[in-house]
């Protein structure tokens, strides 16, 4: 006998008494494809076959776009870079507050804020410049 692991009732999906899943669709999938599905299903505390069955309906209906691993990355690159002018902007109005609270900052800090903004701000370039010329019409 298989054993069953349960999963929170809060996130199972209930039986739909006004449309009831008659069809059922087959799928083979490789090694890595099924750890990637029981992997996100884990995650989104649901069966695999829920799961699956999910996310292909929510993509076929338009309800749910896949982002290219490029994407992705490019994404991953413009949160870090967003994170980073924020500590930065942090860093400005510490350095404000002191200068007009009448206290003194040395050159060095300043230059390494500056440093620190112009490293910014390449990583947003570099990330605009690729997400645009992805978008370029191609002839």
């Amino acid at each position: 006998m298989r054993d069953r692991r349960t999963l929170p009732t809060e996130r199972r999906r209930g039986r739909r008494d006004d449309e009831p899943r008659t069809n059922r669709l087959n799928l083979r999938l490789g090694d890595d494809e099924l750890a990637a599905v029981q992997a996100g299903a884990t995650l989104a505390r649901m069966t695999p076959s829920s799961y699956a069955a999910e996310k292909v309906v929510a993509v076929a209906m338009g309800t749910l776009t896949p982002i290219p691993t490029t994407t992705r990355e490019e994404l991953r690159e413009l949160v870090e870079a967003r994170t980073a002018l924020s500590r930065i902007g942090n860093n400005l109005n510490q350095i404000a507050r002191t200068l007009n609270a009448g206290g003194d900052v040395s050159a060095e800090q300043l230059a390494a804020v500056i440093e620190h903004v112009g490293q910014a701000v390449r990583r947003v370039d570099e990330a605009t410049l690729v997400n645009m010329r992805r978008r370029r019409p191609r002839r």
